[in-house]
């Protein structure tokens, strides 16, 4: 694990739980049968390294050795800075990472927001909420205000903070945040929220605690590249919201954005369960100490394939295309890339997601019992039995 450099810190108080909270968790962790005690994430069929061992062996280190983290502020308009270090940028791209409802504490996410800076990026982590008190109607407003102000500490660069590259500017938000991340791009076509323009947004399991529906999702601007991935056990939010911003994002061309189905696998040991919590994976090192159901929460962050082969990685697809002006499809193998999610150690390929543009071809998501058999009812026309290649 990356080491982990404590900056100025000053933390932000979280508040009790309500019962709905505590039986959306239950409700969001499943129990997970095995059939084997194979692991699930080499890259060749028939190989027979665990994952653990071929990620030692064979996985490049990233190119900082460190992580410097600062918490700024109080209360929901706070957040976290977390900067590459060994050695220090002068200049960085900037992800803000968006976190799920009531998912305040970075430790959460560690393990895939040491992945992005460890790479290179400045992570913004913006807490955008304190307890059960914080309305939803604040999240956009929150969020936005912690932007602005990490985009104001990184813009100049010091010496405490890596300077931001702000033509390098992307989104990735989780459950809530991914819907806040398609609202702060939308923001961020009028000039006078300050915003720079997102190369990309990568919105995985969007959910709405409230339905607001301004800004119009037709001002993410059509040079943004659009991730929308959802998963086929996702109980919790399902696909709808996914399927809405994805077609609301009218601006974005279709070469430029890509709906993924997450399915999942339990072939071996661990399995790979597309469920709601899927995308966090834990870090101790970046636990700050809050959070409702801590260890909950903490305890339901595993890093599998799913993580390493599926959302990080067109994580990383996408906003290197993103920060080089490419489109989707100007990537060879696109498709192909975020199909593969390797192999399980007994040579058997890990169950592939679905991926396209057409959402008329991609079966449902259905929250309360996973189903994927009814066609989404959108803008266009649905053609009723439309097939789909797995």
């Amino acid at each position: 694990m990356a080491g982990i450099r404590n900056g100025t810190a000053r933390s932000a108080g979280a508040g009790p739980i309500g019962l709905l909270f505590a039986v959306f968790l239950l409700v969001a962790t499943p129990g997970l049968l095995a059939t084997g005690r194979l692991e699930a994430g080499d890259d060749r069929p028939g190989g027979t390294v665990s994952r653990r061992q071929k990620n030692r062996r064979d996985e490049p280190e990233p190119p900082h050795g460190s992580v410097r983290r600062f918490e700024i502020g109080q209360g929901p308009r706070s957040y976290w800075l977390f900067e590459p270090d060994h050695p220090r940028p002068e200049q960085a791209s900037v992800v803000v990472f968006l976190h799920g409802w009531f998912a305040v504490n970075p430790g959460f996410y560690g393990a895939w927001i040491d992945h992005l800076v460890r790479n290179g990026h400045v992570v913004i982590f913006p807490r955008y909420q304190n307890d059960v008190g914080t309305m939803p109607q604040d999240f956009l407003p929150n969020t936005m205000a912690a932007i602005h102000d990490a985009m104001s500490v990184l813009s100049q660069g010091s010496v405490h903070h890596v300077r931001a590259d702000t033509s390098r500017f992307a989104l990735i938000g989780h459950s809530a945040g991914a819907n806040l991340a398609a609202q702060v791009a939308a923001l961020s076509s009028d000039l006078h929220t300050g915003l720079p323009c997102p190369r990309a947004v990568v919105a995985i399991m969007p959910g709405e605690v409230l339905p607001i529906r301004q800004p119009t999702l037709d001002r993410i601007p059509d040079t943004t590249l659009l991730i929308v991935a959802v998963g086929d056990e996702d109980i919790v939010v399902g696909d709808l919201r996914g399927r809405q911003i994805f077609l609301e994002a009218s601006a974005v061309p279709s070469s430029r954005k890509r709906f993924i189905l997450y399915r999942s696998d339990r072939h071996g040991y661990p399995p790979l369960v597309a469920e709601h919590t899927a995308p966090t994976g834990t870090n101790p090192r970046l636990d700050n100490g809050e959070g409702i159901l801590r260890p909950l929460q903490l305890s339901m962050g595993d890093i599998n394939a799913l993580d390493r082969a599926g959302f990080w990685r067109i994580g990383d697809i996408t906003l290197q295309a993103g920060f080089h002006g490419r489109t989707l499809d100007d990537i060879p193998n696109l498709d192909h890339m975020i199909r593969h999610l390797g192999y399980w150690s007994d040579g058997r390929k890990v169950r592939s997601p679905i991926v396209g543009t057409d959402l008329d071809l991609i079966p449902r998501v259905i929250p309360g019992n996973g189903l994927k058999i009814f066609p989404f009812s959108g803008p266009h026309k649905v053609v009723l039995g439309a097939r789909h290649n797995p």
